[in-house]
């Protein structure tokens, strides 16, 4: 295994705490900080400065008694975070492919995080003219199709706090009025979808439906975005239907049982 000194990861703290945890996680049990100095070929002071600030940080735990390291609860919860997002793109892929293949335009999953609403997959259409949203990507809760939904599907703790990123302005389009939105998000509600003209990029629409996880909770949207030449306003029933269908379908996926 090349250490940090080779790899030229020595010199950024960043990239040497990741290095740090990745090296950890290669066996179980725990490691000495002699070990794991040896291991990444750097000084014992300098790692066992990076292990005591992932320590205070959470990251790693230590016996009291031998004074070794190993996984800690922050650490855990970030890999748990991983793996169901990795089964959640999983499961979600060949039914955003079917719908992709059925409409011919561009098929977007979210999740929905205290940050905003956050791209998570993107399929791309093929049309002429095509949408493309990069994964990673955050939006306001009032600003896309998919936040109007989070915010209708949401339950009263998570609306509170989602509520608090509903301010944001990308287009004249976009409903920054409360009154309105929040009349919008009722008509969500009752409807089962949205929709957003022009209110996240100039001449793109959105159509955004809830999938609901096992507990009946919302887990993330589906999504069709493209031109507003191929998805007018209104839209057509025909891409309403399969986009609902989709994430129902999704949502059976997930555990949920209507």
């Amino acid at each position: 295994m090349a250490t940090a000194a080779e790899s030229g990861e020595a010199a950024s703290p960043s990239l040497l705490a990741l290095h740090l945890l990745e090296t950890l996680l290669t066996r179980d049990g725990s490691w000495g900080v002699t070990e794991l100095a040896e291991a990444l070929g750097l000084p014992k002071a300098r790692v066992h400065r990076h292990l005591s600030n992932l320590k205070q940080a959470g990251y790693l735990s230590q016996d009291n008694e031998a004074r070794r390291y190993q996984a800690g609860w922050r650490l855990v919860l970030l890999g748990q975070r991983i793996g169901a997002h990795s089964r959640l793109v999983t499961l979600a892929r060949p039914v955003m492919t079917r719908l992709r293949d059925d409409i011919g335009q561009t098929i977007v999953l979210s999740q929905l995080t205290d940050q905003g609403v956050t791209v998570t997959e993107v399929l791309q259409g093929g049309s002429p003219i095509d949408v493309i949203l990069h994964v990673g990507t955050q939006f306001g809760y009032n600003s896309t199709a998919q936040g109007k939904v989070a915010l209708a599907f949401a339950s009263d703790e998570q609306r509170a706090v989602w509520s608090e990123h509903a301010q944001e302005q990308r287009t004249p389009e976009t409903v920054t009025d409360e009154k309105v939105l929040w009349r919008q998000v009722k008509e969500v509600r009752e409807q089962g979808w949205a929709a957003a003209p022009e209110e996240t990029y100039r001449g793109v629409n959105a159509l955004s439906a809830p999938v609901l996880g096992h507990d009946g909770k919302i887990a993330c949207t589906l999504a069709i975005i493209s031109s507003i030449h191929y998805l007018p306003d209104p839209p057509p029933p025909s891409m309403v239907d399969a986009l609902v269908e989709a994430a129902a379908e999704l949502s059976g996926a997930l555990g949920f049982e209507r």
